[in-house]
Parts: structure tokens; C-alpha cells; sequence
């Protein structure tokens, strides 16, 4: 124990002690030999049933001796069952976690019908002893089943009114009321149900801000069942012959899947997928290549369909005669961008949370769950629209939590990309209305330059996008996602902290890349940009491989087709 002072045996009582475990240890040897005689020559008697609790209740952890009880009991005597769970309830005093002997009660209570009539009386004293202990957690609700959720929620609140830092009735609260969330997509709970447990959240709260526990509570209970993956966006290009899909969530495709399946004019078209990342997992966005014959003559009109069979999900696009390409994309939902899961709640109950944030940062401006709880419910809100105050929020975040600055930076750097691409929606829907014709070929712009990002999430919204400004930023690399990027043709990432373009996808628009100002230092690092066909210039001016003898001559060798500048 803490603080006490520990003194040294002496010669005598270690010696005792020694003798001590050497006895037991014999014992132990024996009853287990004797044991496992009997079970090979199948006497699995009474006397095997006495060995077995001889050694269990000493030390409950050899399986293997549950397994020899359990086989013994095949054919079990009458009062069999009160027998066992005594013994177990004996063992669980030595060991309270003790994998064996709770699969061994579980056991029991399956093959004795009304046997579970104590049992939560045992659970509530091992909890009083350990309220952690998982154990007897998931074992209450094994055992209260359906019909006694309403007796269950009122011994999880008695044990968060004693202590609203216990994590694990907070968890067990959550899981009872799974089986109340309506179904389909929304997944949410009833009104009266939700309007109880936020009371009970906002009590310990205010109680105790600084615990994170009934903030976690929180999020959860705002959040909704995630939705199935849906098609987002669909490219098709005449000149490359490729089409691209791009869904919600990252799915897994391989080459030849029945699960996603192309159909061009409604004829089905026998095509294999790739991922636009050139890496065998799950990814937004997936590439196929279109049959000669649907491209062909170029006057023609094709309709091009992509089915998702898990979803199903579906969508449509149409190449006009003469046009080089095509896309047919879902509009971008703010509460579907910062918190998908999150966003699904009531946007009425989520300003009503907002307020609450606010009036606890005005008598705690320094608690972390409200500054990292208030920044998430204002970007589930419009990560735009709030865009200044969820920034200022991360910040005191990152000044009062500074050994999860990582974690802080990324959320930061995701709530501005959020923004980012709202802003850019915005922009194109005022554009297109103040315009007959359709938009040109040049494409969208984002500009994201001087945010401190640290990465770049959400890039399977940007699919159509035409140029992307990511200077002055905190990027260690090419962003993840690159690869849906199918129109790209200019990409800003100077003055971040770049040092190789390893994992850079094939991206086949892309004529301009700027890299001034990056600790990039050897050539090697610029291989990636080779399978870039249509790259036609390269800044590198302020790197350190900018400054290297022989660097023009090596880069030439390696991108002979680009002007690099280097000053």
C-alpha cells in the first residue's frame, strides 16, 4: 500500500515463507496430476469435482479445471447449480476478474432455469468494491435482460449520484439505451428519454467540469446510427477513358467486384477497379476503366450508372456529345462534414447544448471538455458560420491542454478545411446563378493557405476541384486523398514542412506543383512526380535541394519534361 513503510523479513520468516509456498506448490502438483489422470481414464467422479474446488478456490485462473467441472457436470446431480455458483462466488473473492470463473457462472446460469435471481445483489457488490470491474458489469446486463432496463438505468444513476466520474455506469447507462434509439438512419433517442439524460448530463457537469466522462456521455447521446456509404460524386473523362466514384466512406472494392457494378447506356460493362490511392485498402475514391466502345463515336450521348449493392446506393451521369468530361456530384450538408455522427441530432437540441458550453466557459474558461465540446457542437451546427468562435475555443484548448496538441491541431485543421469547402459551395452557387452558361472548364478553387493546417481531411468532397492553394501550412507531406483529385491542375504546398512526396498518387491533370520553402534535400524525393504525365513545372526555390551542387542536372535527368525553378 501507499505511504506505508515496508520492512525487510527476516532470516527466519523468509524462510517460512519459503517453506510456505513450497508446500502449496506441492499440493497444487499433486491435485492437478491426480485431476488429470482422471480425466484421461474418464472418472470424472465426485472426488473429481472436490480436487477441482479444492484447487479453484485458491487460485480461480487455471481453465483448465473449469473445463474439467464443466465436462464433469454433463450429467449434473440435482442441486448441482447452487453448488457451482457458490463455489464460483468464492473464487470471484480471490480473483473478482477472473475470466474463467465469470464464463463458468454464465455457463450455469444458461442450463439452470431461475437461477439468476441473485445475481445482481453479487454484481452491486463487486461494483461497490470496483466500480471498473467490466466483469460484472456486462454479466448485470446479461442477466437483467430486455424487461429490466428500467430497474438497470435506475442502478447505474444511483451509482453516477455517488460519483458522476464512474466512466463505466456512464457506458453501461449508454448501452441500455441502444435498444431504445428509433431505427433507421437517424438512430436517435425518444424526445422524453433525451431531455432525462441530458439533466442527468448537465448536473454532473456543472458538478465537476473538468471530468470527461459525462462529457464523452454526451457526444454519444447526440449521436445517430452511421449511415451506409453513399455515392457522392461521379467523374467521367472521354480523353482518359476513366471513370471515378467517390463515396461518403471509405469502402473496399476489389478488382472484379459484383458489389459495384457499372452499367453504360443500362447494359452492364465489365470493367475492374482500382483505388485512386494505388493501395490495396479502403479508399473514397475508385477508378475503372470504360470500354472503348462506351466513348465511341463522340457524338454520341452516353449515361453512365454506379450501383453500390451493400448500400444500394446509386447515381447517375450523363456525358453530352462532344464533351470531353462530366460529373454528377451530391451537394456538401454541413452537419455531414466536422461530426457525421454527431450531426445527426436535432439542430434545436444542439444550439441548446452551445448555451450550456457557454454559460460553464464563463465560470470555467479553462475546462477542456467544455472548449473541445463546444468546438465540436458549433462545427455539427455550420463549421462555417461558426468558423471564428470553434477556432478560438481550439485555441484555449491547445493553451490549456498542451500535451494533446496533436490531437488539438488536427481538429483545428479539419474545422477549417470544413469551412473552407462550404465557402467554396457558396461561391459556385452564386456563380452559377449569375450565369447563363455552364461554369468553364477551369474549375474550382480552394484556398487554405496560412491555417496552421497539419492535415487535410474531406478531400472527397473536392473532387471537381481545379486548383489548391496549401502554402504557409504545417503539411509534412502530400495530403491523404490526392488521388480523388481527378481535375487538379495546380497544387500550392510551398513553405510547409514537406521533406518528401513518398505515397504522392498519379495525378493526371496536374501542370503545376509548388514546393518553395520545403526541407526537401535530394532528388529521390521528387520520384513520385514521374507518373504526373502532364507536370509542367516545379517550384523549388528556398529548399535546401535548390542550394545542392548538381541539383538542376540531376532533376532534369529525373523530370525531363519540366521547368524547375529553383530561384
Amino acid at each position: 500500500m501507499h505511504g506505508r513503510l515496508k520492512l525487510r523479513p527476516s532470516e527466519a520468516q523468509a524462510a517460512a515463507r519459503r517453506r510456505e509456498r513450497e508446500e502449496k506448490l506441492r499440493l497444487y502438483r499433486t491435485a492437478m496430476a491426480a485431476i488429470l489422470e482422471k480425466r484421461r481414464r474418464g472418472r470424472l467422479d465426485g472426488e473429481a469435482l472436490a480436487l477441482t474446488a479444492a484447487v479453484l478456490a485458491a487460485n480461480p485462473d487455471v481453465g483448465t479445471l473449469w473445463n474439467v467441472r464443466r465436462e464433469a457436470l454433463a450429467r449434473p446431480p440435482p442441486g448441482w447449480a447452487a453448488a457451482e455458483l457458490a463455489l464460483v462466488g468464492g473464487c470471484l473473492g480471490v480473483n473478482a476478474k477472473s475470466y474463467g470463473a465469470w464464463h463458468h457462472r454464465g455457463w450455469v446460469l444458461g442450463r439452470a432455469a431461475g437461477a439468476a435471481a441473485g445475481e445482481g445483489a453479487l454484481c452491486a457488490r463487486l461494483l461497490a468494491a470496483d466500480p471498473r470491474n467490466f466483469h460484472a458489469w456486462e454479466h448485470r446486463r446479461a442477466v437483467a435482460g430486455p424487461e429490466g432496463t428500467e430497474a438497470e438505468l435506475a442502478f447505474a444513476a444511483s451509482l453516477l449520484a455517488r460519483d458522476f466520474s464512474n466512466f463505466s455506469a456512464w457506458h453501461y447507462r449508454g448501452a441500455l439505451l441502444g435498444a431504445a434509439r428509433t431505427p433507421g438512419p437517424a438512430g436517435t433517442l425518444p424526445p422524453a428519454q433525451l431531455r432525462q439524460e441530458l439533466e442527468l448530463v448537465h448536473n454532473a457537469v456543472f458538478t465537476d467540469p473538468n471530468d470527461q466522462s459525462a462529457w464523452v456521455y454526451l457526444r454519444c447521446l447526440l449521436s445517430r446510427a452511421r449511415p451506409p456509404p453513399a455515392i457522392i460524386c461521379l467523374y467521367v473523362n472521354r480523353e482518359d477513358a476513366t471513370l471515378a466514384a467517390t463515396f461518403s466512406r471509405p469502402v473496399m472494392v476489389t478488382a472484379g467486384s459484383p458489389e459495384l457494378e457499372l452499367t453504360v447506356d443500362e447494359a452492364p460493362a465489365d470493367v475492374s477497379w482500382r483505388s485512386a490511392e494505388g493501395r490495396p485498402r479502403p479508399g473514397h475514391v475508385w477508378l475503372c476503366d470504360l470500354p472503348p466502345d462506351a466513348l465511341e463515336p463522340p457524338s454520341a450521348r452516353r449515361r453512365f450508372r454506379v450501383t453500390w449493392r451493400p448500400g444500394p446506393a446509386h447515381r447517375d451521369v450523363t456525358l453530352e456529345p462532344d464533351s470531353d468530361e462530366s460529373w454528377s456530384r451530391e451537394p456538401v450538408a454541413p452537419q455531414e462534414l466536422f461530426w457525421p455522427e454527431m450531426g445527426g441530432a436535432d439542430p434545436a437540441v444542439l444550439r441548446e447544448q452551445v448555451e450550456t458550453c457557454r454559460e460553464l466557459l464563463e465560470l470555467e474558461p479553462r475546462s477542456r471538455s467544455s472548449l473541445l465540446t463546444l468546438s465540436f457542437l458549433l462545427c455539427c451546427l455550420d463549421p462555417a458560420a461558426h468558423e471564428a468562435e470553434s477556432q478560438r475555443c481550439l485555441q484555449a484548448l491547445l493553451e490549456a491542454d498542451p500535451l494533446r496538441g496533436g490531437f488539438v491541431r488536427d481538429l483545428r485543421s479539419r474545422a477549417a478545411a470544413a469551412a473552407g469547402i462550404l465557402r467554396l459551395q457558396q461561391e459556385e452557387e452564386e456563380e452559377e446563378e449569375g450565369r447563363e452558361a455552364p461554369p468553364p472548364l477551369a474549375g474550382p478553387r480552394l484556398r487554405l493557405a496560412g491555417c496552421e493546417l497539419t492535415s487535410l481531411p474531406l478531400l472527397e468532397r473536392l473532387g471537381l476541384l481545379t486548383r489548391l492553394e496549401l502554402g504557409g501550412n504545417r503539411l509534412r507531406g502530400p495530403p491523404a486523398g490526392l488521388g480523388g483529385l481527378r481535375r487538379l491542375r495546380v497544387l500550392d504546398l510551398s513553405h510547409n514542412e514537406v521533406a518528401t512526396l513518398a505515397g504522392l498518387p498519379p495525378l493526371p491533370r496536374l501542370e503545376e506543383l509548388l514546393l518553395d520553402g520545403n526541407p526537401i534535400s535530394h532528388a529521390p524525393a521528387l520520384a513520385p512526380l514521374a507518373a504526373c504525365p502532364r507536370l509542367a513545372r516545379l517550384g523549388l526555390a528556398g529548399t535546401p535541394l535548390a542550394a545542392a551542387p548538381g541539383a538542376a542536372a540531376h532533376l532534369a535527368e529525373l523530370l525531363p519534361r519540366v521547368e524547375v525553378a529553383l530561384a
